[in-house]
């Protein structure tokens, strides 16, 4: 076959497949078209007879049922039905097969091109009492002919496009035999003696026949112009790659991507060792404030120092294979793939420190607050479980600007056992040593109408041997799961009241988790170390701190705890009512000294009618059992004065270092 008869025959095939392939697409979007405006037409339906079905007039059976028959009488609906909502048929009309209006379209083509079931089902109500479920479904026979019509039109269409070119191609074919009889055949010939020259040195443009000239110069600059816009079109992929995975601002990678790598890590694509690790998440509270009190560019500035800091801190700690990523506004993810155990708090350790040094002050004098919240995960986990445990974390932060850690229970795998006796040995070894374990104190100030009260508040610190301290919120879940929460405690109140024999005129208010209250011996030993070489001076300044779910999970333990301090000589606090509001009516049953409530329930507070006549009434309880309210975080002058009358006090100062 001749390279013209080549030629012509792809060049038809290429119309052929064009003109089928448009035939093929419309018949397509009109059946796509169709099965919309059927189901449009069902939901207004639908929607229509539902409204009419849910006035009270129209609430007769009788009435009810005409209204569906009038418009299933008028011939575009397949079946109507309404149910009571227990189940039981109170209306059912359906069109027989066979019946009906009979439509154009042929039995073969409805069944080549079906149009989906237009089917629509809404809740019937009376005011607040559902009355039914409505269904319908509409009838595409009309459908089908619209469709067999518009197809039908477009077949034709392009049977005769096709026998046009048919005839087209037969003088195309004659005239190019004269054409290639004289100049063009010359040319292509020649064409073909100079393949394989291309990227040797510019190509002569000159032809013997001036038609041609004009030809090869035209294909030269296409030629060029297509590698420009490749050139172009390149360049304009890489930088929407860019854009759709990295954060405009700090140029970190973007929720998208991080969201991916972290299904790439849980599916084992990076490797066997990277399939195990811990997620970080960070969020800054005040970034509002910050826009407020400082310029964009300058705020802008800052978030790419904070991604660039957190990217040198895990270069120190030889993270190579971590990733960073800004998660939106405010919030901020570190993948660290591999690590587990002592080694990932470390490095959680440092990036935290790192974060401390870099907060921002306000225009209220106060300082940005990091949140941070922590989780392990393994190949078992999914993604959305992952970060909806950073979500729970974050939720229960600890207010001091401590990592709130949420472990991975599920998981029982040969990675998470070799964690787990590494920290059973560092655990077991700083119980072990006198000097591994210490108290950071940090100092509160409160205001009330009262005045101002200080509460100094502990948290356990495992200093490690070579390695940096670690913070309670990083190892004591650790040590709940292990059993050792217990011993922690225990030291923790003697390193409390070590502390308050140093600070004679200071109060001290220590943690307890919820977990050692389950210990047979824990509140013998507890009494045992308040006793030991305790003044009648130092246990009234002690306050030992429980959480708030303890009092609806573990109504009698808290009872025995409350009781034991009391029976000691010190008093018991009760943090985060907030997030467990049951225990409100159980707080008679316990012998407390203060209750404290935290950040969501005070905005709230603030904010709805609702929520001030909830925290009107924790005030209420609270001073009727002879207790005081702390609301632990700060607030505008506005709130301080509305929180100050209702006879709570309220956070006044960031948290700070005691001495």
């Amino acid at each position: 076959m001749s390279l013209l008869k080549q030629l012509l025959l792809s060049v038809t095939l290429a119309i052929l497949v064009i003109l089928f392939g448009t035939l093929a697409l419309s018949i397509e979007s009109a059946r796509q078209y169709l099965d919309g405006q059927l189901q449009s037409e069902s939901e207004n339906a639908a929607s229509s007879l539902a409204l009419s079905l849910s006035q009270s007039a129209n609430q007769d059976p009788v009435i009810r049922e005409l209204l569906m028959l009038a418009l299933f009488d008028s011939g575009r609906f397949k079946s109507i039905e309404f149910t009571a909502p227990d189940g039981t048929s109170l209306f059912s009309r359906r069109q027989a097969e066979g019946k009906g209006q009979p439509g154009l379209a042929p039995a073969w083509f409805t069944r080549w091109l079906p149009l989906a079931p237009a089917q629509t089902v809404r809740e019937v109500s009376d005011g607040w009492r559902q009355v039914g479920r409505l269904s319908i479904q509409v009838d595409s026979g009309y459908a089908n002919d619209a469709l067999w019509r518009s197809s039908s039109r477009m077949a034709l269409l392009v049977l005769t496009a096709g026998a046009v070119w048919a005839l087209f191609v037969v003088g195309l074919l004659n005239w190019f035999r004269r054409v290639l009889r004289d100049e063009i055949s010359a040319q292509v010939r020649n064409i073909g003696s100079r393949e394989g020259t291309e990227g040797l040195g510019p190509q002569p443009t000159k032809a013997p026949v001036d038609e041609l000239t004009v030809v090869v110069r035209a294909i030269r600059d296409t030629r060029e112009r297509v590698r420009a816009t490749d050139q172009e079109q390149t360049a304009r992929i890489e930088s929407l790659e860019l854009e759709t995975n990295c954060d405009a601002v700090t140029g970190l990678p973007n929720r998208k991507y991080f969201v991916h790598e972290l299904g790439r890590v849980l599916h084992g694509e990076l490797g066997n060792a990277a399939a195990h690790g811990q997620v970080l998440l960070f969020r800054l509270h005040d970034l509002p404030g910050l826009n407020a009190g400082m310029t964009r560019t300058s705020v802008d500035q800052w978030l790419v120092l904070v991604g660039q800091r957190v990217l040198a801190v895990l270069v120190e700690q030889g993270q190579t294979t971590a990733q960073v990523a800004r998660l939106n506004g405010s919030e901020f993810a570190v993948l660290l793939p591999g690590l587990l155990g002592p080694q990932a708090m470390q490095v959680v350790q440092q990036l935290r420190q790192a974060l401390q040094a870099l907060r921002m002050p306000l225009a209220d004098g106060r300082c940005s607050r990091w949140s941070y919240a922590l989780t392990d995960y393994s190949p078992s986990c999914r993604v959305s479980e992952v970060l909806t445990r950073l979500d729970q974390a974050l939720m229960g932060g600890t207010g001091h600007d401590e990592v709130e850690f949420l472990a991975n229970e599920g998981h029982k795998t040969l990675r998470s056992a070799v964690s787990q006796s590494q920290w059973q040995q560092l655990l077991s070894t700083a119980l072990a040593a006198p000097d591994s374990l210490s108290l950071a104190v940090y100092r509160h100030v409160y205001a009330g109408s009262e005045g101002e009260h200080v509460l100094n508040e502990a948290l356990l610190v495992l200093h490690a041997a070579e390695e940096n301290a670690l913070a309670g919120s990083l190892f004591m879940p650790v040590a709940v799961r292990l059993g050792l929460s217990a011993a922690f405690d225990l030291r923790a109140v003697a390193l409390g009241l070590q502390w308050l024999r140093q600070h004679p005129d200071e109060r001290l208010v220590l943690r307890v988790s919820l977990p050692s209250l389950a210990h047979a011996d824990f509140l013998g030993q507890l009494q045992e170390v308040m006793h030991s070489d305790a003044s009648d001076l130092v246990l009234p300044r002690l306050s030992l701190e429980l959480d708030a779910h303890g009092l609806v999970a573990y109504p009698l333990e808290m009872r025995a705890c409350c009781a034991a301090v009391a029976q000691a000589g010190a008093s018991t606090g009760l943090r985060r009512l907030d997030q467990e509001p049951k225990a409100l009516a159980l707080l008679h049953t316990l012998a407390l000294a203060y209750v404290k409530w935290g950040t969501h329930s005070n905005e709230e507070g603030l904010e709805s009618p609702g929520g001030r006549y909830l925290l009107e009434a924790v005030v209420h309880t609270t001073q009727a059992l002879g207790l005081r309210l702390y609301v632990t975080d700060d607030a505008d002058g506005q709130e301080v004065a509305l929180l100050r009358s209702q006879g709570a006090y309220v956070l006044v100062a960031q948290p700070s270092s005691a001495a």
